[in-house]
């Protein structure tokens, strides 16, 4: 009997296996040809949407070759155009068209305006750019974090209608709950105060930090790259905007977050080596209405309590603070500035024509301080150019690290450019992570933006350019005192690292358009 029972027990067992052998051989089979045709259609998008004609053969190959593999990695950091951002402007559009239009004014010339124009750098590069000049600016620079946060908790505490505010990074940490209580502290004086941060870069930021600057009459939003379904596997996209504008009338930019870390609060470095910007004037406008966009995206919502000025710089409204409350403005000579956003819902790449633009209107030097170095093929040859015509061009990056791909990736270009005859520098003094480019004695840049493929290409950045003459002779100065602080680049060394540093700078090359 027993005996019975195991032959039909071993017989159901062979027919489970048979059935189960069949639905491999017809499931395997048939994920394999699926995958080979999301391999073949993805290769033909790759051809078609890569930027360059190197990526595209790269993907696809790889698609072809191996879909099992690269499809996944292509449609998580194959594309470079944002999808939805131009869109969820026309919707607010729809609905608040006159703040949008204000906002797009503060942004970009009409095409009459863009005249080209010679009378200055900042003008040549403005028209480059389409972005408009404002006059009449006083700038504060902000050497390290103290000063920094000095004046960021001194402006927010000034403000008296409303606080826009921008970060990549935020810590729950000690500097990052003095920044929320300076802004819970502003919203229940009566401000309107509206916070975006960048979902992935603030990935650790807690729920309990958030929920206190809501209960605190915060209105705080991610600006959430991965919105809508064709964006939601897209974790290669970055808001990388740090910023801060008070009653449209006063800002701040740069390169720091806010965190202990940007205060040189870290084991792993003695200094934290930064540089912010602050902005007494109408240029201040064009950080709200970058503010404006970035929020219009987040939450399809209007901002009804923003002031916003015409192209005479007279406030479209009367309903304006009380000019007296203007607190503490910095005692400098006024001057122009103009602000450049971009990111990739740019029509054209412009973070790199900004590069390429200042190193063609630089006539005498172009000092460049990056803290990730991974430059695309149109920075590296404006910046031959800029050699060739006997500009004195350096750039200065870090000797310490926080983001290793992009480290090891910076020591080939660092041999490449020692070899072209472009000296880099190397900075000791602790981590560098200020974003600045000086132009002649004409012109300076401060702000979000890092010479690699992911700020030129993938990030939403914003830098500030000035002219006005003190500003650029302390920037001069500072960038002066961090060469002395730095050592040149020596390619002779690259042969005394160790294999597996020599191994990583060639794989990280090859991811360098996603570093």
């Amino acid at each position: 009997m027993k005996l019975a029972i195991n032959e039909v027990r071993k017989a159901q067992m062979i027919d489970i296996l048979d059935e189960v052998s069949n639905s491999w051989s017809v499931v395997v089979p048939t994920v394999l040809t699926a995958l080979e045709l999301g391999g073949l259609v993805s290769a033909w998008h790759a051809i078609n949407k890569v930027r360059t004609s190197q990526g595209a053969v790269a993907w696809a190959v790889g698609l072809v070759a191996l879909p099992i593999l690269v499809l996944p990695l292509y449609w998580v950091f194959g594309r470079n155009r944002f999808a939805g951002y131009r869109e969820a402007i026309r919707v607010v559009e729809q609905q608040h068209k006159d703040s949008v239009e204000a906002a797009r004014r503060a942004l970009y010339k009409g095409k009459i305006a863009a005249i080209s124009s010679t009378e200055s750098v900042l003008g040549g590069l403005a028209d480059i750019l389409g972005a408009p000049v404002s006059h009449g600016n006083r700038f504060e620079l902000l050497i390290d974090g103290g000063p920094f946060f000095e004046r960021l908790l001194q402006q927010i505490a000034s403000a008296q209608r409303y606080v826009y505010a921008q970060f990549y990074i935020i810590r729950d940490d000690e500097l990052g709950n003095q920044f929320a209580d300076a802004l819970c502290e502003r919203a229940r004086a009566g401000c309107a105060v509206r916070l975006l941060y960048d979902e992935i870069g603030s990935v650790t930021l807690s729920a309990r930090y958030l929920q206190k600057l809501r209960d605190g009459g915060v209105d705080v939003h991610a600006f959430n790259t991965r919105q809508g379904w064709i964006n939601r596997f897209q974790l290669n996209f970055r808001n990388h905007r740090k910023s801060l504008v008070v009653d449209g009338r006063r800002t701040i930019v740069g390169g720091l977050n806010v965190g202990d870390e940007y205060l040189g609060r870290v084991d792993w470095t003695t200094r934290w080596r930064d540089t912010g910007l602050f902005v007494d004037g109408p240029v201040a406008q064009t950080v709200q209405a970058v503010f404006a966009k970035d929020y219009y995206w987040a939450t399809r919502s209007d901002l009804p309590e923003a002031v916003w000025v015409n192209d005479s710089n007279q406030r479209e409204t009367t309903d304006v603070a009380d000019e007296a409350t203007t607190a503490s403005p910095p005692e400098h000579t006024s001057g122009s500035a103009s602000g450049f956003a971009t990111g990739p819902t740019d029509q054209l790449d412009r973070a790199t024509m900004m590069f390429a633009a200042a190193a063609g209107c630089s006539k005498h030097r172009l000092w460049i301080s990056t803290p990730y170095f991974v430059p695309d093929e149109t920075c590296i040859n404006a910046l031959s150019m800029a050699l060739a015509r006997g500009i004195d061009v350096r750039i200065i990056v870090p000797t310490q690290t926080d983001q290793w791909l992009a480290h090891l990736a910076g020591f080939y270009y660092e041999e490449l450019f020692e070899s072209i005859g472009i000296p880099v520098y190397r900075y000791k003094d602790g981590f560098l992570h200020q974003k600045c480019v000086l132009v002649d004695d004409q012109l300076v840049l401060i702000g979000s933006t890092n010479l690699d493929n992911r700020s030129l290409y993938l990030n939403f950045e914003l830098m500030l350019a000035a002219d006005e003459p003190k500003l650029i002779r302390q920037v001069a100065e500072m960038l002066q005192q961090d060469f002395k602080d730095s050592v040149r680049a020596d390619p002779r060394r690259s042969r005394l690292r160790p294999w597996y540093v020599r191994i990583g700078t060639v794989l990280a090359r090859l991811f360098s358009p996603v570093l």
